[in-house]
Parts: structure tokens; sequence; C-alpha cells
């Protein structure tokens, strides 16, 4: 059964399998069950369009162990400029990504101007420091008129509730209603309204730095990847709310390094919530 909010677009399965559009322009499913056919280490062999998520030397995500960094005074301030955009919720049965109707803002890396494209979710976190998983991870996702994308990722932890994710409640309570039948064709879509961004344009501090990829298929390297020295706080019935209309976990195994320098960006006065 589809909502009137449900648009028939995606095929995507509802035990924990996500599906992506291969260069042929089929869909292929995969999973994030470990030990399966469809899972993150067979990745690389469900479509040649995957090549990369078997063969690439520059995976996503990776353990970031802070002891291991390389500061780097020299890097950008990761300075964001947002504003108020009309956002659509879309769940495609392996994560809730935002999209937005117009253009939501940039950022500037390696003197490179980045467009805001969407935001999304992993929970847990894909990324993890010094071994240790957390709750939640948002990605917000930028890309330059040449194609090339850069990636901020955002780690939280159980806590005080966080501002952002309030604008989100009614809409994310409707998506986890819909019956959408995820074994079908069928993606659900919400519309958020007016969303504001300023909570996530606060003044950065701190960030490791490194090249990377997407953490799903296709997993296309040379993504720049700039994950926050701060982790945030998010309340329970908040991560619960971005879970609920999700089959199942959706974090990739970390990746080898092959040799990668994280760089660690430290501007004075900033918060790091890890041991350094």
């Amino acid at each position: 059964m589809v909502s009137s909010r449900a648009a028939i677009v995606l095929l995507v399965a509802a035990s924990s399998l996500a599906v992506s559009l291969s260069s042929d322009g089929g869909a292929t499913l995969f999973g994030y069950t470990e030990g399966t056919s469809t899972g993150p280490e067979n990745w690389g062999k469900l479509s040649p369009a995957y090549k990369a998520c078997g063969q690439g030397k520059q995976q996503s995500p990776i353990d970031i162990v802070t002891k291991q960094v390389v500061p780097n005074p020299n890097l950008d301030t990761l300075e964001r400029t947002y504003e108020a955009t009309n956002a659509t919720l879309v769940n495609n049965g392996h994560d809730i990504a935002v999209k937005f109707d117009g253009n939501p803002g940039s950022i500037t890396v390696n003197g490179k101007k980045f467009s805001l494209d969407t935001l999304h979710w992993h929970s847990p976190s894909d990324h993890t420091i010094n071994g240790q998983r957390f709750p939640l991870e948002l990605h917000l996702v930028h890309k330059s008129v040449d194609g090339a994308v850069a990636v901020i990722g955002i780690l939280y932890k159980l806590g005080a509730p966080d501002s952002f994710y309030y604008q989100l409640k009614s809409s994310l309570g409707e998506m986890a209603g819909d019956k959408c039948n995820f074994a079908g064709e069928e993606e659900s879509r919400e519309e958020a309204g007016l969303l504001h961004l300023r909570s996530l344009q606060k003044r950065t501090g701190s960030y490791f730095r490194y090249m990377g990829s997407l953490t799903v298929p296709p997993c296309t390297e040379n993504v720049v990847w700039s994950v926050l020295g701060k982790v945030r706080q998010i309340s329970k019935e908040q991560l619960q709310l971005l879970k609920a209309p999700l089959p199942g976990s959706d974090a990739r195994p970390s990746q080898p390094l092959n040799g990668r320098t994280v760089q660690f960006y430290n501007p004075p006065n900033s918060t790091v919530s890890f041991p350094m």
C-alpha cells in the first residue's frame, strides 16, 4: 500500500537491503548483513558499477585513530553558509535523506566551492573513532560544478535533544506510519516544509580530514571527508524517530587505510571530544 506521499521510483527490499542504479540502468540490491551474498564484503561482486567497493584503495568509512592523525593548521575552516530551504524527507528502505527544493547553501573546501546537495543519516555511525562506533552519523553531502564531492560527517551520542531535529518530528512520525511495500517499486516521501539549517552551520572548530569514498555502492572514490571532532548530542526519542521508518542498521564496516594519512585541524578554543 502506498500513502499519498509515497512515490513509485525505486526497487528496495525491507530486510536491510537497499538499491543503487547500475551503469546500465538496472537496479542492484545490496545489504548490510555480513556473511550474506549481498553483504558489505560482497558489494564489489554485485555489479560492474560497484567494482570500487571491492577493489578501491581509498574506501570509506575508516576507523580514525587519534594518536596517529597528523595535525595540519593550514586546512580551511569549513565555513558554511546555509539558508532555510523547502525540503522533502525520502525513505528508500535503506536510509532517510533530506532532498532540497532549492539551493540551501555551500561550503568552500581547498579553495573550491561545493553546494549542499543532500543530508542523510547512518545508524549506527559509519565512522569510528579509536574503535568506538556512535549511535548516529549525519552526512552533509556537497557537490561542486565539476562533480567533485565533499562530505561533512557529524557524530552523535545520546543526551540532550538537538534543535535541528525538532523540525523533523512531525514528518518523521508520518513517515514511520507509511506502509510502503519496500519489496516492490516504492519510495516513501514526506514534505518537511521550510527547513532551517542554522544549527548545522555553527563554527566547525576541529575536524579530521582524509580522502575516501561514498559509503554505499557504487563506493565512488576521491571524496573529501571532514569528520567533526566534536560529538553532538541527540535525544533517545529523536534517534528512534530517525530509525523507526528503516528496517535495520545501515553502517558499513571500517575499510583499510592503505597508506592514507588522516589530517587533523584544531584551531584555538575548539572542543575535541576525543583524547589526542
